[in-house]
């Protein structure tokens, strides 16, 4: 019997038309009512009317134009409410985005193609809807029209039988709370499992309301912005690794172009076991491995006297593991990593090496003038103070222990060790060489004639850089593979 032509053919008809029609005439520009903003992020267009007496919020910052995400709230608050989390979060993934009030699903195709209107703000054709509770049925329903490379939802209010086919190409990531006595969590991963190209997250024991989710269940933040990146490479920043009492540990990323997958390097900065940060003391080592074909991955980790020595050496081992088990996003080799280390995370670096744990199996180690033998540096005056800031019991045997000096075993991954000849650390490097040698360790030692302690005051000096060539390579020949040690920047 042929199909008659009902009001919900009308109704969706309507919807293709808003998203699919262009205007012919050159696009207003973005009136705006707030000129501070929606004083939650800088650089945000505030109250920007684009229907009646309904306003959206929009962050699109001059530069390349970047992907646009329209974020629709659920059945309380407004665009500034509750969905609020996710806004440093998309700019941190390279996302221009537009959080919108409204009335009707009507209101959002209106303001959708309000915000593809060519020219009106600096965005790309590439864009995402990204719906919260009762906003998610919108979401999913509009992106089923098609013009949308993805769709995300949050805690969706969804009826058992509303699953609709997504366009060929169209990505969905549902995550979905456990615990909201109104969802039906099976009906929202029935509806994603019927989706082609969809991934689904559950969230045990929370609600909808993601913006008041415990830090134990804030992994569904990293799951989000690594969905949003796809397969950009570049420069990641900010990305969580770890949570140690609730408080977050950050990485910065660097992803080569290229097929890959790519052998990795994480770097943890020096400063005597309590200062610096993951853009400290390393910053002459970006550029060459991310040239050369390297992801690398530099830390943050917790600092003496807040924690002790061993604490650090966890966070170490809680990168290594968060890198191998995301090995996917990265476009990396799990079994071609690296860790580095200079100066106080030398020593960290080394002891890791001397004790290798389940999952944190690493395949080469590079030490800059590290300390190895944390006996002899308590027994220096200057030095001596600092000891109780290591450890919560300091003791000769606790020393030992944690001094990698004492700790070489055949079985370690491959050492390399780079050491400047005037640095107070030279002697200690050498006589950790000597003992690697008569253990039969494997080992290289770099020396860099003349150089004091501090890669940063190498630059500058040409006599001195001929290390990084010489480190990239010892990577390459170690971790091997297609691209590492080859110049990826023409």
């Amino acid at each position: 019997m042929p199909h008659s032509f009902g009001f919900h053919d009308l109704h969706n008809l309507i919807l293709i038309l808003a998203l699919a029609i262009t205007e012919l005439a050159p696009c207003s520009s973005a009136l705006h009512q707030s000129p501070d903003g929606n004083y939650l992020l800088p650089g945000v267009v505030g109250d920007i009317p684009y229907r009646n007496n309904l306003t959206l919020d929009a962050y699109a910052p001059p530069g390349q134009p970047r992907p646009a995400a329209v974020i629709i709230h659920g059945s309380q608050g407004n665009k500034r409410t509750h969905v609020t989390p996710l806004f440093e979060l998309l700019d941190r993934a390279g996302y221009a985005w537009f959080s919108v009030d409204y009335r009707t699903e009507s209101d959002v195709a209106e303001a959708v193609r309000f915000i593809r209107c060519p020219g009106r703000f600096n965005i790309s054709n590439d864009s995402t809807l990204i719906g919260q509770e009762s906003g998610a049925p919108i979401a999913l329903h509009l992106a089923t029209q098609g013009g949308f490379r993805g769709v995300v939802t949050f805690g969706a209010k969804l009826e058992a039988g509303q699953s609709q086919p997504l366009p060929r190409g169209t990505r969905a990531l549902m995550i979905q709370g456990t615990a909201d006595p109104g969802v039906r969590t099976e009906i929202a991963e029935q509806y994603c499992n019927g989706l082609p190209n969809c991934e689904f997250l559950s969230v045990p024991g929370e609600g909808y309301d993601f913006e008041h989710w415990h830090p134990a269940h804030w992994a569904w933040k990293e799951v989000f912005t690594a969905w949003l990146r796809r397969d950009r490479r570049g420069l990641w920043k900010d990305i969580t690794y770890d949570y140690p009492g609730g408080r977050p540990l950050l990485m910065d990323a660097f992803i080569p172009s290229g097929p890959g997958p790519f052998p990795g390097v994480i770097m943890a900065h020096g400063g005597g076991w309590e200062t610096g940060d993951k853009v400290t003391s390393l910053s002459p080592l970006l550029e060459p491995l991310a040239r050369t074909g390297f992801a690398w991955f530099s830390i943050d980790y917790r600092l003496a006297p807040y924690v002790h020595i061993p604490d650090e050496l966890e966070d170490l081992r809680a990168a290594i593991r968060y890198v191998r088990a995301h090995a996917a996003w990265f476009h990396i080799d799990p079994t071609r990593l690296a860790i580095l280390g200079e100066s106080s995370s030398g020593h960290l670096v080394a002891q890791l090496a001397s004790l290798p744990c389940p999952g944190c199996e690493v395949q080469a180690v590079v030490s800059f003038y590290g300390v190895y033998d944390l006996q002899r540096l308590a027994s220096v005056p200057e030095w001596k103070q600092w000891v109780p800031h290591w450890f919560e019991k300091p003791s000769p045997e606790v020393l030992r222990e944690f001094s990698p000096i004492f700790q070489i075993s055949p079985r370690m991954p491959p050492l390399l060790l780079i050491q400047g000849t005037q640095d107070p650390l030279y002697d200690g490097t050498l006589e950790y060489a000597a003992r690697l040698k008569k253990a039969h360790a494997r080992y290289e030692l770099i020396l860099v004639d003349g150089a004091p302690h501090g890669m940063e005051d190498w630059e500058g000096h040409a006599e001195w850089l001929s290390y990084k060539r010489r480190m990239v390579k010892w990577l390459s020949d170690v971790l091997g593979g297609d691209g590492a040690g080859k110049d990826t920047s023409k």
